[in-house]
C-alpha cells in the first residue's frame, strides 16, 4: 500500500508542475525498495508511460493540450534522445550536469521575471518561438543521458513563449508520454531488466494521481490558478536547475 501511495504522491505533483515523474520513481525504486540502477531507471519508465498516457487523456479531454506546439517539441526532441544516448559515453557527467542545470536555472529565473515582476500584458501565445523548440532538444537530450527527465526543460519553454501555466503542464504531459515511450523502447530493445511487480504498484498510484489532480484543478478558477501556479512552476524548475550542481 505504501508504494501504490508513493505512486500517487508523485502522479499528482508532475501532474501539478508538468513533469514526466521519471526521475522521482527513480528514486522511490533505488532507495525504498532498494532496486538496482540499471533495473531502477527502465521500470521507472514503465511506469511513467501509463501515468502520463492517463494523465494525458484528462487533460486533453479538460482541453488543456496543444497537440499542435506539442508535435513540433516532439519532433525536436526525438532526435536530442538519439543523440543524447550517442554521445553520453563522450561527455563526463560533471560537464554536463552544470552545463543544464545552469540554463535550467537561468530559465526558472525567467519564468519567475515574466509572471511577477514583468508588466502584466494580454497574453499571446507565440506557437512558432524557436525557444520551445530549444527546449524540446535540451529535454530529448536530458532523457538520452539517462536518470534526467526533460519536463522541467519543456515547461520552461512553453511557459517563456506565452501558454498559460494549465495549458503549459498539459502539453508537458502529452510531450512527456511520448518521449517515455521512445525511452522505455530503446531499453526494452537492449535487453534492460524490469521489476513488473514494483512498478505495478507504484504506476497504479501514478495513473490514479494524474487523473486526479487536473479533475481538482478544474474546480478553482482558471486565471487564479494560472497567476499562482506560474510563479510556482518559476521556482520548480530553479530548483531542479539547482539540484543538478549536486
Amino acid at each position: 500500500m505504501i508504494t501504490i501511495l508513493y505512486g500517487f504522491l508523485i502522479g499528482c505533483f508532475v501532474t501539478l508542475i508538468g513533469g514526466g515523474g521519471a526521475t522521482f520513481y527513480l528514486g522511490v525504486l533505488t532507495s525504498t525498495l532498494a532496486m538496482s540502477t540499471e533495473m531502477a531507471v527502465p521500470t521507472s519508465l514503465f511506469i511513467a508511460v501509463f501515468a502520463l498516457f492517463s494523465g494525458f487523456l484528462t487533460q486533453l479531454k479538460l482541453k488543456n493540450v496543444d497537440l499542435t506546439i506539442g508535435n513540433r517539441l516532439i519532433l525536436v526532441a526525438i532526435p536530442g534522445i538519439i543523440i543524447g544516448t550517442a554521445i553520453a559515453k563522450f561527455i563526463p557527467v560533471t560537464v554536463y550536469r552544470p552545463a543544464v542545470g545552469s540554463l535550467l536555472t537561468f530559465m526558472g529565473c525567467l519564468v519567475l521575471y515574466k509572471n511577477l515582476f514583468k508588466k502584466k500584458k494580454t497574453q499571446v501565445v507565440n506557437e512558432h518561438s524557436k525557444v520551445a523548440l530549444l527546449f524540446g532538444a535540451l529535454a530529448g537530450l536530458m532523457v538520452g543521458f539517462g536518470g534526467l527527465s526533460g519536463g522541467s526543460a519543456v515547461v520552461a519553454g512553453l511557459t517563456i513563449i506565452g501558454l498559460p501555466a494549465v495549458r503549459a503542464t498539459g502539453t508537458t504531459t502529452y510531450i512527456l508520454w511520448v518521449l517515455a515511450i521512445v525511452g522505455l523502447a530503446s531499453h526494452l530493445l537492449a535487453g534492460s531488466p524490469i521489476s513488473w511487480t514494483a512498478g505495478l504498484f507504484l504506476m497504479i498510484g501514478g495513473v490514479l494521481g494524474s487523473i486526479l489532480t487536473p479533475l481538482v484543478l478544474r474546480l478553482f478558477d482558471q486565471k487564479k490558478l494560472n497567476k499562482a501556479l506560474s510563479p510556482f512552476i518559476g521556482l520548480v524548475i530553479i530548483y531542479f536547475g539547482l539540484n543538478l550542481f549536486f
